[in-house]
């Protein structure tokens, strides 16, 4: 009786396909060891998943940009991801300022 591994392995269907998730993966980890190495304070003041959701980031981020070909398509994506990332830091700079403890004695009448 031979022992086996139940950890599923997943085969791409292109060989291609593999090696670029493969270099996404790659890259991913490379930032989450740079931030290890250059930012050790970061790390140590994170959650627990925050090296994990960095690695993730980066591969989907890779592995989505490399979906969009045509070249206007890519102009428009790039442009859109900007104007995103500008207004997402605009609205988490207007949570952090907001005096949540003055909201909330607004909000329920509290004099």
């Amino acid at each position: 009786m031979t022992a086996h591994s139940h950890k599923r392995i997943a085969i791409a269907d292109d060989p291609s396909t593999a090696l670029i998730k493969g270099i996404a993966m790659d890259i991913g980890k490379e930032v989450v060891a740079y931030i290890e190495r250059m930012y050790p304070q970061a790390i140590s003041a994170t959650s627990s998943t925050f090296k994990l959701a960095v690695r993730n980031t980066v591969y989907n981020e890779i592995i989505a940009a490399l979906k969009v070909t045509d070249e206007k398509e890519i102009l428009v994506r790039l442009a859109r991801r900007k104007k995103d990332r500008r207004d997402l830091k605009r609205q988490w700079d207007n949570l952090r300022e907001t005096d949540w403890e003055a909201f909330r004695a607004k909000r329920d009448g509290v004099q």
